[in-house]
């Protein structure tokens, strides 16, 4: 007899080979960059003015400040290159910026980008096709272009990137190309730009699958991983060295698969950390603690009774300025659904935010968003 997690990960290998599949055939024509906004009393959904693409890839949303301007960050290519692009709103309309071109950078492998901003500087990190980790730095004035693999002297990286400021440092986490261990790209003062490998640093675990999340907290920096058995790990930075947690096993949790993708964020203003995956059951996980003194493990699906995630899906939570934790999803549907907690309550709800002719189809795609006076911005790629 076949037990129920090798016919879950059968089930699972066939449909990431359907999705391999139906990317290699995509047509000429492309899908755009969408956003859902919340208005206060229903959910909008609008196509950007992007460049068109043929093939799903990651998407990164910020806010610079005080301008409280949205950015955009996304690949258009032909599937196998891509240039990274930038649609930004002005306060008035959505304009479209190839950066690639404007830096004079390296085509991209279009799977992972991610950004953070300080003040109006942007700074934007992907992986070129060869497989070097690039930068591209809007200094207020122009986009120039750093290849941080060349500078340290790095190994080639793959996978979803993560990146923040513990300012003045900057830190970039990448998974390395060859043996998949959690490296670090990181400087102190801006220019002495050094490369870090954190599964030697730790003894810890190295990456399964693509999936890679993280923040600071001052200078502890935690970063959120699914190693090759599907287990979430903490990497935790404490200011003096880092450790290696085994978070699934501490929570006793359902493993996750091959393929999946973990996000995690700080609740503003405390020391609560949450973390969400997708189980090997597709449902969403949330893992817990506060001040990671205690972990637990919720399941959002069950709670709320939920459509579960597509296999695969990208997650994007966040919280508000007022603390309300909102949670995005692909469902197997393929629409996008949210998962909210108010503030002050306990009790989990889900909503379809596609549920007639509101937008285009999800197709498995990045999920990013963000957060302004309250109001939630999410942005998809779909027709």
């Amino acid at each position: 007899m076949i037990r129920k997690t090798t016919r879950t990960r059968l089930r699972h290998a066939v449909c990431a080979l359907g999705l391999l599949l139906s990317l290699a055939a995509l047509p000429a024509y492309g899908q755009h960059v969408h956003q859902l906004s919340y208005n206060g009393s229903a959910w909008v959904d609008e196509q950007l003015p992007s460049a068109q693409t043929t093939v799903v890839t990651s998407i990164a949303s910020i806010l610079t400040t005080p301008n409280n301007q949205g950015h955009v960050y996304y690949f258009a290519g032909d599937g196998e290159f891509g240039d990274v692009h930038q649609l930004f709103y002005n306060g008035t309309s959505w304009a479209d910026e190839d950066l690639t071109a404007e830096a004079g950078a390296p085509q991209a492998n279009p799977f992972s980008v991610t950004a953070f901003s300080v003040g109006n500087y942007q700074y934007v990190y992907y992986v070129a096709f060869g497989g070097d980790v690039h930068q591209l730095l809007y200094n207020n004035s122009g986009w120039s272009d750093t290849d941080l693999t060349e500078i340290t002297g790095g190994p080639q990286a793959r996978g979803q990137l993560v990146a923040f400021t513990t300012s003045p440092a900057v830190h970039v986490f990448y998974t390395e190309g060859d043996n998949n261990d959690v490296h670090q790209i990181f400087n102190t003062n801006g220019a002495n730009w050094q490369d870090q490998d954190l599964t030697v640093a730790t003894g810890g675990a190295t990456v399964g699958g693509e999936g890679v999340s993280g923040f600071n907290i001052g200078n502890f920096q935690y970063i959120y991983l699914l190693d090759g058995s599907g287990h979430v790990h903490q990497f935790l930075y404490n200011n003096f060295n880092w450790s290696d947690e085994d978070l699934t096993a501490l929570t006793k949790s359902l493993p996750s698969l091959f393929g999946n993708r973990v996000d995690a964020f700080v609740v503003p203003g405390t020391k609560k950390l949450r973390v969400y995956v997708q189980a090997e059951n597709d449902h969403i996980l949330q893992l817990s603690s506060t001040n990671n003194v205690k972990w637990s493990s919720s399941d959002l699906t069950k709670k709320t009774k939920a459509p579960a995630g597509y296999p695969g899906t990208n997650i994007a939570g966040f919280a508000t300025a007022n603390n309300q934790l909102q949670v995005y999803y692909d469902s197997e549907q393929s629409h996008i659904n949210q998962f909210v907690l108010p503030a002050h309550t306990t009790t989990w709800q889900n909503s379809d935010l596609m549920p007639g002719p509101i937008g285009g189809v999800a197709a498995n795609s990045g999920i990013s968003g963000f957060s302004l006076q309250n109001l939630p911005y999410v942005f998809y790629q779909g027709d």
